[in-house]
């Protein structure tokens, strides 16, 4: 009588405390679903998608942040990393390896970078008249967008279509990791739009025969997205993509400044592109600002227009006017 009483005592204990597990499994669950792991679309076959690949060997090399949300977070231990990925993945540019190769560098070196680069974009946003450290903060950011465009460009077209998905769960799944708030959806979505500009003209412009390469930190912070070049003349431009309502705010701080007659600015408006030099002293150059609008060359899908032959006239136009040898 006894035994079977303790045996009954004993069977609720384990009962309860399967039931306990479950809950804290649950919980835990629910946790990991709104802050953590990173968990990529399966390719058929159960093989492991180039995001999951990344994710594994930065799991394997960069431990969980021991205090996470409090303070302003020292990512600095991650420069090592950084540079070293960056250095890797620069190197592979230069050599035969498949664009397979180069794409999991560049997106490994992009995902070390999204701690630096979110501490970075909510520094700028916090004082958007400058600050002290601003010099550094834009270079980071440009640093990070530099790795973004590289590996867009280094993917083969059916990974194109969600790659800013993709590539955005991974990064947030590594912030949370190092205990950095990630870029906000808004930040995030800003800095895609803008690329993806920038990466459909690249793209563009190559279809219809150009050459172009996308620009140094250094011409990037004078304004130069890529330069263009027609094999045929020899001729090349500093191209700066601009949306519409960036491309009419920039033509109209050149009118004030003097830069810009009321003619010009008529012109800009009408054409769609404008001179204007950037720089000084022996960084003086001339940059071409074009105003990159759907109306015009259609919607962005993928990091591509759907067609570009009004690209490549304008581009044509841009040549004949502005090109220099």
């Amino acid at each position: 009588m006894l035994g079977g009483f303790r045996l009954r005592i004993a069977w609720a204990t384990a009962t309860m405390y399967v039931k306990q597990k479950r809950v804290v499994a649950y919980q835990m669950n629910k946790a990991w679903q709104r802050f953590g792991d990173y968990r990529a679309r399966r390719q058929r076959g159960g093989m492991r998608t180039l995001y999951e690949d990344v994710q594994l060997s930065l799991r394997n090399e960069v431990p969980i942040a021991s205090r996470r949300w409090r303070g302003q977070p020292d990512v600095g231990y991650l420069k090592p990393l950084i540079d070293q990925a960056k250095k890797e993945a620069d190197d592979l540019e230069h050599s035969d390896s498949l664009s397979g190769a180069r794409a999991w560098h560049w997106l490994r070196a992009l995902v070390l970078q999204a701690p630096q680069a979110a501490l970075a974009q909510a520094q700028m946003d916090k004082h958007p008249h400058g600050y002290h450290a601003r010099g550094e903060r834009l270079y980071e950011l440009i640093d990070f967008n530099d790795a973004f465009v590289s590996t867009v460009l280094t993917l083969d077209e059916p990974l194109l279509a969600d790659f800013a998905e993709q590539a955005q769960r991974l990064m947030d799944w590594f912030c949370k990791r190092v205990g950095v708030r990630s870029l906000s959806d808004e930040q995030y979505t800003a800095i895609v739009r803008g690329l993806s500009r920038e990466i459909a003209v690249y793209r563009g412009v190559r279809a219809e025969g150009f050459d172009s390469h996308m620009t140094s930190r250094t011409s990037d912070a004078l304004g130069i997205d890529m330069v263009i070049t027609d094999a045929k003349t020899g001729k090349y431009v500093n191209i700066d993509c601009k949306a519409p309502s960036a491309y009419r705010h920039r033509v109209y701080d050149l009118l004030r400044e003097g830069r810009l007659t009321e003619e010009e600015v008529t012109a800009a408006e009408m054409l769609g592109y404008i001179g204007e030099m950037n720089g000084h002293g022996s960084e003086r150059t001339e940059v071409i600002v074009w105003r990159i609008e759907k109306e015009r060359y259609g919607e962005i899908a993928a990091f591509s227009f759907p067609d570009t032959a009004a690209l490549g006239q304008t581009i044509r136009a841009i040549l004949n006017t502005y090109g220099v040898k």
